[in-house]
């Protein structure tokens, strides 16, 4: 996302760099402040796993295992071609191919 800086003929190499950085700052900043959530959010995560009781660690468990589970049916019936692919026109025949019109 940068933005097109037009540089003086009289500028200098570190004023252009200096001109470079501070473009960039923005992005490092939010990339910085993005990391710093997801960071956060992680330990928030634990501190909740580590002040849970023994029952509720079971649900958690059970919980992320479930949204696995569902993670892995999806990417199972896109490798296999029997999500939603957009399409709908062809379907699988019995003997695993699709049937193409002739």
């Amino acid at each position: 996302m940068g933005v097109a800086v037009r540089y003086r003929a009289d500028m200098s190499w570190w004023n252009r760099l200096t001109a470079l950085f501070k473009r960039e700052t923005t992005d490092v900043a939010e990339g910085l402040a993005s990391a710093g959530r997801a960071l956060d959010e992680e330990l928030a995560r634990k501190e909740r796993e580590l002040a849970a009781t023994p029952g509720e660690r079971i649900d958690m468990i059970l919980e992320e295992q479930d949204a696995e589970d569902a993670r892995f049916r999806e990417l199972t019936d896109r490798a296999l071609g029997e999500g939603d692919t957009g399409s709908g026109d062809s379907e699988p025949a019995p003997g695993g191919e699709l049937d193409t019109p002739s």
